[in-house]
C-alpha cells in the first residue's frame, strides 16, 4: 500500500507540473509552434478532409464545428498552433485557425517522426488481459488494442481518485469527454490502456465515465505483435 501511494503521489506531482505549464502556455495568444505529437483523426474528420481534398476546387481551409474545435483545445492545440496528422498515405502539417484549420504542408507519410499520437493510438494487444465477461445489451466487453490519452484535467481527476480510493476507482466524465470516446468508437464495457506520467493503467469505459481496473505491469504481460501499424 505504501509503495502504491508513493507511485501515485509521484504521478500527481508530475501531472500538477504539466497542468501548471499548460495554464502558463494559455496566455500566449500567438503561439505558432508545432505540438510534439501526431493527431489521430476521427472517421468523421478524416471524411471531411478527404471530401475537401477531392472536391473540384480544393482549398487549404477546413471548417470545424464547435465540438471539433473544443476537442483540439482540450489537447492544448490552441488557435495558431500547428500539428501533424495522417490521411491518404500523406502526412499533413495543419494549423488551427479561429474558424477551423488550414493545411500548411503535405509530405509522404514517414518523413515526420512523432513522439506520440493522441487521443488514440494502436498498440500491441495484451494477450493476458482477459476479463472473462459476457457482453450484454448495451455493453461490449472487448479489450481494445488501443491506448487512449486523456486531457490533462481528466488525468488530474483520475490521479486524485486513485489517491483517495484503495480499490476500484470510478470516475465520472462530462458529456464532452464521453462524446470523445463515442467519436473514436469506444463503447461501454470496452477496456483499453492509458498512460499517465509514464505509468500504464487498464481502463474500462462505463456508461457514465471510466473505471480503473489495475496498474499494468508490462514486464509480466505477454504481448501479441500487431501486423497493422495503422488504426
Amino acid at each position: 500500500m505504501k509503495t502504491k501511494m508513493n507511485v501515485l503521489n509521484a504521478i500527481a506531482i508530475t501531472t500538477t507540473i504539466a497542468l501548471t505549464s499548460t495554464v502558463a502556455m494559455a496566455h500566449s495568444n500567438h503561439d505558432h509552434s508545432t505540438v510534439t505529437y501526431k493527431w489521430a483523426l476521427s472517421k468523421d474528420l478524416q471524411a471531411k478532409i478527404d471530401k475537401k481534398l477531392g472536391s473540384a476546387e480544393p482549398t487549404s481551409l477546413i471548417g470545424l464545428n464547435a465540438f471539433e474545435q473544443k476537442k483540439l483545445e482540450h489537447y492544448d492545440i490552441k488557435v495558431g498552433k500547428k500539428f501533424n496528422t495522417e490521411t491518404r498515405g500523406l502526412n499533413f502539417l495543419i494549423e488551427r485557425t479561429s474558424a477551423g484549420m488550414k493545411i500548411v504542408d503535405a509530405n509522404r507519410f514517414g518523413k515526420v517522426v512523432y513522439t506520440d499520437t493522441v487521443p488514440i493510438k494502436k498498440i500491441p494487444m495484451l494477450s493476458k488481459v482477459t476479463m472473462n465477461r459476457q457482453s450484454h445489451t448495451g455493453h461490449d466487453h472487448s479489450h481494445l488494442p488501443y491506448e487512449w490519452t486523456f486531457g490533462l484535467k481528466t488525468q488530474g481527476k483520475l490521479i486524485d481518485g486513485m489517491i483517495k480510493n484503495d480499490k476500484d476507482v470510478m470516475l465520472g466524465l462530462n458529456t464532452f469527454e464521453l462524446s470523445l470516446f463515442k467519436e473514436y468508437g469506444i463503447r461501454s464495457g470496452n477496456t483499453f490502456q492509458t498512460t499517465v506520467s509514464g505509468h500504464k493503467f487498464l481502463i474500462e469505459k462505463t456508461s457514465a465515465g471510466i473505471k480503473v481496473l489495475r496498474h499494468v505491469d508490462m514486464q509480466r504481460v505477454a504481448v501479441v505483435p500487431d501486423k497493422n501499424e495503422n488504426m
